[in-house]
This record gives C-alpha cells, structure tokens and sequence, in this order.
C-alpha cells in the first residue's frame, strides 16, 4: 500500500473514531485503586459510574505525519506551568485524590520498581486473548512509510488531538516505545505505544472500523487495555508536598463507530502497569470502535503508555469469543 492511500485510510478512520472527549468517565475495575472512594474539594467523588459523551465543540483532528512546520518537538507556543484550565476537570480532581499523595517512589523514577500482577517496572507481563500488542516494527507509519516519528500511527490505530488554542494538537506526541512495556525484554518487535507532551493536551489513538461478528449483535463487547501513567509527581522538593496529578488516561467505546456517543472508563494508577476494562451493550449496532486517550490539563511532564487490547463479543446468551486480531492487515503492508 502507498504513503498516500494508507494516510486516507487511516484518516478516513479516525474521522469516524474521533468526535468527542469525556465529559464523564468512570473509575477502571483495575487490578489497582484507591480502597476508599476519592474525596473532592466537596466531597467523596462518586468512584464507579458510567459516562456517555457526544461530540466535541471543536471536535478532534486526526494528526497525519510528518509535521515539520512547527515540528511537534520542540514545543512551540508554550504555556506556564502555573497556568492551568479552571476549572479543572472533574477526572483531574479524582486522578488527585486517586493518588494519596504519593510522590515519585524515588526521585526522576517515574515508573516504580515494584512487581504486580500483570507486570514488574518497566516490564508489562505477556497475557493471552490479545489481538493488538502494538509489537511488530514494520506494522508503525515511521517505519513503514517513513512518517515522522512524533505523529506515528500503528496499524489502522490512528492518532487524533484537541485543538482548541488551549489544548494545542502541534505540541503532543504520538511515538512507538520501545522501553515501557517491554522494560527487560527490550528489542526488536516489542514496544508500547506513548501519548506525551509537557503541555496541556487531550488526545490519543482511535482504532480501526471493528464489525460485529454474526450472531453477537445484541449482545455486548468488552474491550480492556493496559496501561501505565508516569509518574511525574515530585511534590516540588521530593518528599514534600503532594504535586499536581491532574493527567489521566482513559479508554472509550463506540456501538456505532460512526456514532457521536461513547462510553468511557477511567485510569488513574500511577507508575506501575494497570488495567481498564470497559463492556458495553451492542444493541443492534454493526460495528465498534475503541479509543485510548489521554488528558492533561496543564504543563506538566505527561507521559501514558498504552499497550496489549483485548476485545471479547458477547451473545445474547452469555457465550463470548475473543478477537483474535483487532489491527488493519492492510495497513502492515
């Protein structure tokens, strides 16, 4: 496939993908989170809902490489780190409170040293059912067809962004990882997919068209995703105060991927791998689509890792079936 036709196709999807940002999102039943429910500048934060959102006022743009003019790094038009959006989002308040006030677990270590259930440090712990690890090489745009390497796109999951003045789509990065995720068994044909910037932004990755195979429709689909949040968090001097954790990830799902309307879970563990996972009713919809976001509402250091979906469909009758692979084939061409 030529440069030209995968950007249309690519484009093409995420116009369809791309038409909204959370208003409302909801705590991830992840293997990690705060015991109690997180408390607010008035109250405990309501800890598990759903919210479903429309379009955006102006929606997204899809981001198509390579963008040289400005280029995506450095960033351009910056803003101060002591100027942050009021108010604040609801999410940046729960991510606050989600994280107890924990700092960095060392000082510039953003990604704890600890083991989980699904992954030790850097390293994210291989899982089966998984139809897009965000691995093969050749299947990314700066790869493939020599994008630049800060607007990359991986397989049919294409890149989209905010631009609204504040939020700006120029300063976020989109790029293959190649240490996060794989940690110690970094090499060739295994990576994660980051989403980064040092300025407010609001964007991420929209996946391909997904049809709903014969004899699920009615029914549900469950999608999760890991995830990982550098922890950025210094408290200013380390071990004072609690810093501004005010970044989140997120993962949405679409009945209807030309719809207006998703439904979104939220992710606020910090500096170790976790989980989203997200199930929705189908309802006679023909196809899904899924988008992975993040969010950051001020100048900080943001960066969120995303890696290794997973997509079930559920019958009627409760009988579910994985997808075996959730990537455009024609796009690792």
């Amino acid at each position: 496939m030529t440069r030209n036709k995968q950007v249309r196709f690519i484009f093409a999807l995420i116009l369809a993908a791309a038409m909204m940002l959370p208003a409302s999102v909801a705590f991830a039943d992840g293997p990690k989170g705060p015991e109690k429910p997180p408390m607010g500048k008035e109250g405990p934060v309501n800890p598990k809902y759903e919210g479903a959102t429309g379009p955006a006022t102006p929606p997204p743009i899809a981001i198509t490489g390579p963008r040289l003019k400005p280029p995506a790094i450095p960033h351009s038009d910056v803003f101060d780190p002591a100027i942050i959006i009021q108010p604040l989002p609801a999410q940046s308040l729960e991510a606050d409170a989600a994280d107890g006030g924990k700092t960095q677990e060392k000082p510039g270590r953003g990604v704890k040293q600890t083991a989980t259930g699904i992954g030790a440090g850097l390293t994210l712990y291989d899982s089966p059912n998984v139809c897009n690890d965000f691995n093969p090489w050749d299947g990314y745009a700066a790869v493939n067809v020599k994008s630049d390497i800060w607007s990359d796109w991986y397989a049919g999951w294409a890149p989209f962004a905010v631009d609204n003045g504040y939020y700006q789509a120029k300063n976020l990065t989109f790029s293959m990882e190649r240490a996060v995720g794989p940690g110690n068994e970094y090499g060739e044909d295994n990576a994660s997919v980051k989403i980064a910037s040092n300025q407010p932004y609001a964007g991420g990755f929209g996946s391909p068209i997904i049809p709903v195979p014969e004899g699920y429709r009615g029914g549900k689909v469950m999608v999760s995703v890991k995830y990982l949040i550098w922890d950025h968090d210094t408290g200013g001097t380390f071990g004072d105060d609690d810093g501004w954790d005010y970044d989140w990830a997120s993962m949405g799902v679409k009945a209807g991927a030309h719809g207006d309307y998703a439904t979104y879970v939220n992710g606020y563990v910090r500096g170790e791998w976790a989980e989203l996972t997200n199930t929705i009713d189908l309802g006679n919809a023909p196809d899904v689509m899924v988008l992975l976001q993040g969010h950051s509402p001020g100048a900080f250091n943001s960066n969120i890792y995303f890696d290794d979906v997973k997509i079930a469909f559920i019958d009627k009758d409760g009988n579910g079936a994985y997808l075996k692979d959730c990537t455009t084939a024609e796009a690792l061409k």
